[in-house]
Parts: C-alpha cells; sequence; structure tokens
C-alpha cells in the first residue's frame, strides 16, 4: 500500500467506511453497501466538497441499479454528507467555517464526556484494545506512514468513547466523527509538523489506565484544541456567534 492511500484496518472499519472490492460485505444490506462506498470517496477527498455525485458511474462501478443507489444517498443524506437536490442529484456537502467551528466543539465535549465514563467503567481489555491503537500509531509514525497512523488514531479515539460503554455517547460521537473525518485526513496528510500532536497520546493512555477521570478530560480536551490549531481547522476565538468555543479549563 502506498503511504499517502488509506489504510483498511480495524480503525477504518469502525467508522464504517471500508468497501470489499465492489461485492457487499456478508450480510450487508446492498444500499447500506453502496453508502460505504460512496462515503469512502468523500471522507477520503476523491469526491469533493460541492461536487455532484454522477450516479450512473458509481451504479456502473459496483454493478447495481439505481434504486439501492438512490437508497444509499438517502443514507448519507441523513449522516449530512450529501445534499439531496431535486432535478439535480446529490452534491457532497460544504460546511461553512462556522458548520466546521460548532461540529469541532460539540466533538470535543462527546470525547472528553467519553473519556471521563471510561475511567469509571472500562474493563481492562477495553483498555488494552485502547493501547493497541496507541502501538500501531507508534509503529506508523516510526515508519512516516501518515495514511496508516490516521487510522490508528482514528482506532484510538473512538475505542477510547467506546470504552464508555455509552451506546448513545457512542452513536453521536462515532456520527459526527464521520462528517469531520475527511478535514481531519487531509490535515494529517498535508501537516508540515506532526511530533507535538503524536506524542501527546501516550499521556492519555495513562491517565486511562490510571482511571484518573479529570486530568483525562483535561488532556482530552488540551489534545484536540492544539490539533485543531495546528492543522487550521479552528483558530481561537473564532465560532459561531462569535462565541469561544472552549474555555481554559483549570489544569487539575
Amino acid at each position: 500500500m502506498a503511504k499517502n492511500e488509506p489504510s483498511t484496518d480495524a480503525a477504518t472499519v469502525e467508522v464504517q467506511t471500508a468497501s470489499n472490492g465492489g461485492a457487499p460485505a456478508w450480510g450487508q444490506p446492498l444500499p447500506q453497501h453502496v453508502a460505504n462506498y460512496i462515503r469512502d470517496l468523500i471522507i477520503h477527498d476523491r469526491l469533493k466538497p460541492g461536487e455532484r455525485i454522477r450516479e450512473r458511474t458509481i451504479a456502473e462501478t459496483l454493478n447495481v441499479s439505481r434504486t439501492p443507489l438512490r437508497d444509499a444517498l438517502k443514507i448519507l443524506a441523513m449522516e449530512r454528507l450529501v445534499e439531496l437536490i431535486p432535478n439535480r442529484g446529490a452534491i457532497v456537502v460544504n460546511s461553512s467555517d462556522n458548520e466546521i467551528a460548532e461540529m469541532l466543539t460539540v466533538y470535543t465535549e462527546l470525547e472528553s464526556l467519553g473519556g471521563k465514563i471510561a475511567c469509571a467503567v472500562a474493563t481492562e481489555a477495553d483498555i488494552m484494545r485502547v493501547e493497541q491503537f496507541d502501538r500501531k500509531m507508534a509503529e506508523a509514525f516510526a515508519s512516516e506512514d501518515r495514511a496508516a497512523y490516521f487510522a490508528a488514531n482514528q482506532g484510538f479515539h473512538l475505542s477510547i468513547v467506546a470504552c464508555s460503554h455509552n451506546s448513545t455517547l457512542i452513536e453521536m460521537h462515532s456520527h459526527l466523527n464521520i462528517r469531520l473525518y475527511r478535514i481531519r485526513y487531509l490535515a494529517v496528510m498535508r501537516m508540515q509538523e506532526w511530533t507535538a500532536a503524536a506524542g501527546e497520546h501516550g499521556n492519555l493512555l495513562e491517565a486511562l489506565k490510571e482511571r484518573d477521570g479529570e486530568r483525562l478530560t483535561y488532556l482530552q480536551r488540551e489534545h484536540l484544541r492544539f490539533a485543531w490549531r495546528l492543522i487550521g481547522a479552528w483558530s481561537p476565538p473564532a465560532a459561531a456567534n462569535g462565541a469561544r468555543i472552549f474555555q481554559q479549563p483549570r489544569r487539575p
């Protein structure tokens, strides 16, 4: 695999982006499989924001009829990845800066809440899974494989929230993660300096192992805020309605 191609490891599967060579996964409804394929094109920037989705091309590529394709587009519209426009078909959603700022705000709060709950209820097996993704990140960083690093990074953050065993929180966080996936993926691919952000995950894992919810929550917010600034996805104090989207937390 080329280093700048998206990975199909467990982290990618967790955000439901893996396709299976044009064939539906075992037991998976056809519209969901088609939605996974189109979603993968969107979040890896092969379909650009504002671009019209060419239904005929996708139908021919996957050898499917228009019916499952249109059902797939309805799924993606519910996820707010595409917009269905009467008489024009579907286009990839192009989020405004304010919309992105709002999503980043909520995403950070959801993830820090997941970390806090995880410290109270996570099993040792849960924590071992987070640790596995941390090792994968370290290996990818050492080999300068940014695509593999990003996939492991996704798995790391998703698995911390999964440790909360709160299905509502996990679903909300995962859904928002999909909407933000593209800008985060492109940022890692283009980031000039990624050493500092990469080095913070060990501290997050340590706080989780120690079940220090207050410290983990603080570290998660600091880590995500730093990452947003580093990639240029968010610049303080810009936010919707002119409000500061983060407040400096008291250091524990």
